[in-house]
């Protein structure tokens, strides 16, 4: 019994903390909220139109190449298309955590929900 106890304990543990470092994460601001992987015209419009994503990866401090890659995968040059979900994955939490750091620097909330 307390084999399956401690085991079910560690399980919980693992996915909550797999939850907490989820690549996959969702901005809001000026009414809209999209998953910042989607591809969506709201996305197109706040980040890409503005000029946002720009100052957004900027202010992460992340390594050039990384960022240009987070800049080609949200807003893809008509000759570019990086994966953004295979650029996400390859981060580490430390650079997942720099990046949703610059979105709300730069005015963005993170994981907001809509109705809220």
């Amino acid at each position: 019994m307390q084999l399956m106890l401690a085991v079910t304990a560690i399980i919980f543990v693992a996915l909550m903390v797999g939850g907490c470092s989820s690549r996959k994460f969702m901005v809001y601001k000026d009414g809209s909220n999209f998953y910042v992987n989607s591809d969506c015209s709201a996305r197109q419009r706040i980040l890409c139109d503005s000029g946002d994503v720009n100052k957004i990866v900027k202010d992460s401090g992340l390594p050039n190449t990384l960022q240009m890659e987070l800049k080609d995968g949200i807003c893809p040059s008509s000759n570019v298309k990086t994966s953004l979900m295979y650029t996400l994955d390859g981060m580490t939490n430390e650079q997942i955590s720099a990046l949703k750091d610059a979105f709300r620097k730069n005015g963005y909330e993170i994981n907001k929900p809509v109705d809220t």
